[in-house]
């Protein structure tokens, strides 16, 4: 998939910002996704580490990220089935396990210059919120 001219320059202006809020993510240009790597989980799940993932939609900024990702084998203790969970979804040419996290469109406000209006770090601090509580 060659991503458009437009996208990948917004993501090379959003590449700092990303990696100033979280210095463990990786953006992937050619998969369209971010990457949080080895992101401390709270208790209450199976593990207390994992990568999380979310994609990158080919009309960003315009629309906003959908949905959030972590390590297919990431349960609840007790190896219950966290709600809201997906199932398994491919991405960046592996398998992750989905989670339901959805912004409101009201509150996305993206902007020409990133730093002033919705951009990928802010999706993620955002995403990030649905793994505070196992459940």
């Amino acid at each position: 998939m060659s991503v458009p001219e437009r996208l990948a320059e917004r993501l090379r202006q959003e590449t700092p910002l990303l990696r100033q809020a979280f210095p463990n993510a990786t953006l992937d240009c050619e998969a369209l996704v971010v990457i949080l790597h080895d992101h401390l989980l709270p208790a209450g799940w199976s593990h207390d580490h994992t990568d999380v993932l979310f994609a990158i939609p080919l009309n960003y900024p315009a629309g906003q990220p959908d949905n959030i990702c972590a390590r297919p084998d990431l349960t609840l203790a007790g190896e219950m089935t966290p709600g809201n969970s997906q199932g398994i979804q491919q991405h960046a040419g592996g398998p992750w396990l989905q989670f339901s996290y959805h912004i409101d469109p009201n509150d996305w406000h993206p902007h020409a210059d990133p730093v002033k209006g919705s951009n990928l770090a802010d999706y993620l601090v955002g995403a990030l919120t649905r793994f505070q509580e196992a459940s």
